[in-house]
């Protein structure tokens, strides 16, 4: 079966401010069924301009359980932090 990644590659603008979006959405994706396979860390540019300096992956059980997470009632209780504190982007893709 497919699983399903949320994306992001974003640059903070509010370290401060972030923190509370970073603390509060894990526990959101872990009920999604999410875990992180990526969560900041060091980057190698091998090509390209990347959109930001802070890479997110996590993993769900397929594209719709990431899909179920990004639009819950939990998660917009909390994205605009997100969107106020930092610049960038989200995706979702299914893959293996």
């Amino acid at each position: 079966m497919k699983k399903g990644y949320l994306i992001g590659q974003i640059t903070i603008t509010d370290p401060k401010k972030y923190q509370q979006y970073a603390s509060e959405t894990e526990n959101i994706i872990k009920s999604f069924g999410g875990r992180y396979l990526i969560r900041g860390g060091d980057q190698i540019i091998a090509e390209g301009t990347p959109q930001g300096n802070r890479d997110v992956v996590v993993e769900f059980d397929t594209l719709e359980k990431a899909k179920q997470f990004y639009e819950s009632e939990e998660y917009a209780k909390i994205i605009d932090i997100r969107k106020e504190n930092s610049t960038g982007y989200i995706l979702m893709v299914e893959g293996y």
